[in-house]
């Protein structure tokens, strides 16, 4: 049986509407972002894919969010030859963000990236010695926000700035001091440690990682086949019990409007259907057919 289904049924298995299992992670991607400094300092230096790696590990290590790394990142946009960084609308973010199977797109600018070089310098002469006096100001800003890739709203925004400063002074030619012109990592870090915690207030939740009590109707999908034997990407984070029953599609053709090129549906054709025999753990479950055959990793399990 064939039917065209939404979109928001197809990539809804992270946005649906309802809050789930106690314990689920907002699912989080974060873009590169742009840069915005009028006066860049350090040209060979990629800030915007700094403040980007940057934030992925701060937000990891505050162990609430499920942050998709850069490098897998950038590989499921080539794979679905996406390109999106910095400045995204709210209708993008949740084409995108839907795509990408995250709840939240965070996105930004690296609008201040510079630094201030200052010096003195007294010759010597008439038995004085010569003295050199430098200093160094870095300072570096981002502007942040996150999306919601259910309803387009910024649910966060946030500025943050730093600044740190340096300096040597030489008497004939002999002394030293802090004179770091590879400073850039050092002053970005703090900036973006402050974007974390600012977002970690903002208390965004996870509207669900898949199951019965999934609104998009969505419940999972098979990720692995061996033999009679499916194992599902959805568990005890998602509520997901010994006992439950899912039917089974697999997705076919993509329906666009063929003016725009917005994605209306999709082919969908039922498999069969399975039953949850043991939850494994956060997000496996082992399934057993209940009708159909030839069950393939990727099909789709809906309530």
């Amino acid at each position: 049986m064939k039917r065209i289904v939404s979109a928001l049924s197809l990539f809804g298995l992270l946005s649906a509407s309802v809050a789930l299992g106690q314990g689920a992670k907002p699912r989080v991607a974060i873009l590169e972002f742009k840069n915005k400094a009028s006066h860049y300092a350090w040209t060979w230096y990629d800030a915007g894919r700094g403040a980007q790696d940057m934030l992925v590990t701060e937000l990891v290590k505050t162990g609430k969010y499920r942050v998709i790394e850069r490098e897998q990142l950038a590989a499921i946009m080539q794979e679905k030859n996406l390109s999106l960084s910095g400045d995204i609308d709210p209708k993008t973010a949740i084409k995108f963000g839907k795509m990408l199977g995250v709840e939240y797109l965070i996105a930004g600018s690296v609008t201040e990236l510079g630094v201030t070089d200052r010096g003195a310098h007294v010759p010597g002469g008439f038995g004085l010695p010569s003295v050199n006096v430098r200093s160094q100001k870095a300072e570096a800003a981002v502007d942040a926000r996150a999306f919601s890739t259910t309803t387009g709203e910024i649910v966060w925004a946030d500025t943050a700035r730093d600044e740190s400063s340096d300096a040597s002074v030489y008497v004939m030619g002999a002394g030293g001091g802090a004179n770091d012109h590879g400073k850039v990592d050092k002053i970005l870090r703090p900036v973006v440690q402050k974007l974390a915690a600012s977002f970690g207030k903002a208390d965004v939740k996870s509207s669900g990682m898949g199951g019965r009590g999934d609104a998009s109707g969505v419940a999972g999908k098979i990720a692995n086949v061996d033999g009679g034997t499916l194992y599902v990407n959805v568990g005890s984070e998602a509520g997901v019990k010994e006992g439950d029953e899912f039917s089974v599609y697999r997705m076919g053709k993509q329906i666009k409007d063929p003016d725009t090129g917005e994605v209306l549906g999709q082919d969908e054709t039922k498999v069969g259907r399975v039953k949850i025999t043991a939850v494994k753990g956060p997000r496996l479950s082992i399934a057993s057919a209940l009708s159909g055959s030839g069950f393939k990793a990727g099909d789709t399990l809906k309530n």
